[in-house]
């Protein structure tokens, strides 16, 4: 595979492994407009890739990631574009999750410290996870007054089942390893210290054993467990488009940059 144009995300491979790396440390790996176009272009690059036999998902810095970049937001928004536009690009998430699912091979995702939003929704699109003792994984869009999209929500129902998942979505509370280990959230723990080397270590089962089947069983998997997210999520950007515009959320907003509490009205 080619490596990208770019320093937002970086590739490396090791023998049969090759490791997917979010290398925006500075700003806590937060997720750019731009950064989700190149993921979603390197996930499609691995259909005619016949040497990898797993993909790691992983990070630089003392964070996986705090999920989208607000300053990156705030500049989209003020191009004040069309709305057909809007909801394409609003879209584009829902893309990306999907392209990360078709990857032919195991993907494992290594999360450190906090995982945030759409971060969350990207590591619940591999086939495993493997969290630090230290990681924390929180879906803070209903923080922004905003319901979960990129059509999500089904990923996480089907790691944790309904009522966790509400308690996850609803709540935008971070949840520690422990519990998510718990919950069949993530599916290893691991020392800080220690977490990619243990996720080349889960790697290395997978790559031991014949690609074709090991990819074959994946695909009936996905297809079967994922087989309505579409026809039932459809309209989950819709919605977001529509919430966006709520005088709720514009509280939220200002909530969150200004650290103080929000005041809710409904409207």
């Amino acid at each position: 595979m080619d490596k990208p144009n770019s320093d937002e995300i970086t590739l490396k491979h090791d023998g049969d492994i090759c490791f997917v790396c979010f290398n925006r440390p500075e700003r806590n790996n937060t997720l750019k407009l731009s950064t989700l176009k190149l993921l979603a272009k390197i996930a499609r690059g691995f259909t005619n890739d016949i040497e990898t036999k797993v993909v790691v998902f992983h990070a630089r810095g003392k964070h996986f990631s705090f999920g989208a970049d607000l300053r990156d937001i705030q500049k989209q928004a003020a191009k004040n574009l069309p709305l057909v536009i809007r909801r394409r690009q609003m879209g584009f998430g829902a893309e990306l999750l999907k392209s990360i699912q078709n990857i032919p091979q195991v993907t494992i995702c290594a999360v450190q410290g906090m995982a945030v939003g759409g971060a969350v929704a990207i590591a619940s699109a591999c086939d495993f996870r493997i969290g630090s003792l230290d990681c924390k994984v929180s879906y803070g869009e209903v923080k922004l007054g905003m319901p979960l999209m990129w059509q999500a929500l089904p990923l996480c129902v089907q790691l944790i089942g309904p009522a966790r998942a509400k308690k996850m979505i609803m709540s935008g509370q971070p949840e520690n390893a422990k519990k998510l280990l718990d919950w069949g959230f993530i599916d290893e723990i691991s020392d800080p210290e220690a977490l990619l080397e243990n996720t080349v270590k889960m790697a290395k089962l997978y790559t031991s054993l014949p690609p074709m089947a090991v990819q074959a069983i994946k695909k009936s998997i996905n297809a079967y467990s994922s087989a309505f997210d579409h026809a039932v999520m459809h309209m989950d950007t819709d919605q977001f488009l529509l919430l966006q515009n709520s005088k709720d959320a514009g509280e939220a907003f200002l909530a969150v940059t200004e650290k103080r509490p929000g005041v809710f009205t409904g409207n």
